[in-house]
């Protein structure tokens, strides 16, 4: 990385808050297409919560596990993207980076490891589906997400392209 690079990942919080939109947005969406009102939806720190979503239904395997099937897939996308495509402006590419690749690395191991430790979406996951499914998703996603972090910053275009900004 250059250093010109390290400004962006200082500015790593303000993107936080797109990933806490996401992932918030997820649940939502997973809750309003299984049929619930949305009654309350914040995606900024507050009360003790990075965001919270509350609908008028019950919490289901489906909306709990949205944020992270929605990680997986935002991951996949952006990597891709990176991975092909040259980017004449390296910030653009590094911000993509940042957004697709290292939020849902963030978000996935931060709910995660806090799974658990107390009853967050992934604890709650980890007391209706059979554990070693749950665990066995984070390790292999969050395997994947460093492999391919590792990946976008050795072999692909826009990295091979010269350390310089183009």
């Amino acid at each position: 990385m250059n250093r010109k690079d390290w400004w962006w990942v200082l500015a790593y919080p303000g993107y936080q808050l797109l990933g806490t939109l996401r992932h918030e947005a997820s649940h939502a969406l997973v809750a309003w297409w299984q049929g619930f009102q949305i009654n309350k939806f914040v995606f900024w720190p507050t009360r003790g919560y990075w965001g919270y979503v509350a609908w008028d239904g019950p919490s289901t395997v489906a909306t709990l596990a949205a944020p992270y099937i929605c990680d997986l897939l935002n991951f996949l996308l952006f990597f891709a993207v990176c991975m092909r495509i040259r980017c004449r402006r390296r910030w653009l590419w590094l911000n993509a980076i940042i957004l697709g690749l290292v939020s849902p690395l963030v978000n996935s191991f931060y709910n995660y490891w806090g799974g658990l430790r107390r009853a967050n979406d992934v604890g709650r996951l980890l007391q209706r589906v059979p554990p070693q499914l749950v665990h066995g998703y984070f390790w292999l996603t969050l395997g994947l997400y460093c492999v391919g972090l590792v990946l976008v910053f050795t072999l692909s275009k826009t990295a091979r392209c010269g350390r310089q900004d183009v």
